[in-house]
């Protein structure tokens, strides 16, 4: 009887730590978006898009069947990009 008593606390406690990740884990996750699907998600916001080797961060405006349209292109004044959605190997988005 001793040890089921002893042996309860450090069970409550182990459930108590866990709780708040289990709550975490249920939120919905981008796991396997198309990228097409990432970007119209991202209309008017700021994402950066890597192809091949290089990183272009704009505002995206708009996407087409094919290609999107990135606005105010940091570090270009005065210029837009058009991308090739095929080509694009990453996207990094502020999620929350």
């Amino acid at each position: 009887m001793k040890l089921f008593a002893t042996r309860t606390p450090l069970l409550s406690f182990a459930l108590a730590a866990v709780a708040p990740f289990a709550a975490y884990a249920d939120e919905a996750k981008p796991v396997a978006q198309p990228v097409r699907e990432v970007l119209t998600g991202n209309i008017g916001k700021r994402v950066a898009v890597r192809i091949e080797s290089q990183d272009i961060e704009g505002t995206v405006a708009a996407v087409g069947a094919d290609t999107v349209l990135l606005t105010r292109i940091s570090g270009k004044d005065f210029y837009d990009s058009v991308v090739v959605i095929a080509k694009i190997s990453a996207i990094t988005y502020k999620a929350r």
